[in-house]
């Protein structure tokens, strides 16, 4: 019975041991995902700023230097950016790149459809991007967007402002209707639900000023 009793201590012991150990591994690795989320999510603000700046109309007393141009070129040689988009009520700053038949751009950042006019054009500004919790859902926080709230988009030097007028659900087919025109410009913007399985949100804006920057 001693023997029992002691061999059943040692028993507990050890599985105390275990669970402290496997608690401590989950808690680094828990910490280790939301660094490297964090860090991630700092660099590519810097890059969205970065392709600001590098697109930024120069005044004749700048002075561009050799390192500057430099880093700029490792920039572009980094993420190839076509534009920045920022929504300050949502807090977000990201760039966004064109989607090709060769390159999955909705995997690595937020993509434009290739039925685009970009904002220098009139027509339609279609992005889109994940949701949910992963590195990767850059519009995981678009539900949260509210009609009248402002979009920017920095393109070729220029910003572009944009207010939302609509907000609606579609079903989740792969197809969407938006906004077609020759003479005024729109932004969409297409994620899915979080609530909803089978839903998918879609918001549209307007234009409402451009200036250069």
């Amino acid at each position: 019975k001693s023997i029992f009793a002691t061999t059943k201590l040692e028993k507990e012991k050890w599985l105390k041991y275990i669970k402290c150990f496997v608690d401590c591994l989950s808690l680094t690795c828990c910490l280790f995902y939301n660094v490297y989320n964090y860090f991630k999510e700092e660099k590519e603000v810097e890059i969205a700023d970065n392709y600001i700046v590098e697109t930024k109309v120069i005044d004749d007393e700048e002075i561009i230097t050799e390192n500057d141009v430099q880093k700029k070129e490792s920039i572009k040689q980094e993420i190839n950016y076509t534009a920045v988009i920022e929504i300050p009520s949502i807090n977000l700053k990201r760039g966004v790149v064109d989607s090709t038949g060769n390159f999955n751009s909705i995997n690595y950042a937020i993509s434009v459809d290739k039925n685009s006019n970009y904002p220098d054009k009139e027509g339609n500004f279609i992005l889109y991007a994940h949701s949910g919790n992963s590195s990767i859902s850059y519009f995981k926080n678009l539900n949260k967007v509210e009609i009248n709230d402002v979009i920017y988009i920095y393109h070729n030097g220029v910003k572009y402002e944009y207010k939302i007028l609509d907000k609606y659900d579609i079903e989740k087919t792969g197809k969407a209707e938006i906004y077609l025109t020759n003479t005024e410009k729109y932004i969409t913007l297409i994620t899915c639900s979080q609530d909803q399985k089978n839903k998918q949100i879609v918001l549209i804006g307007s234009l409402k000023n451009e200036e250069e920057y």
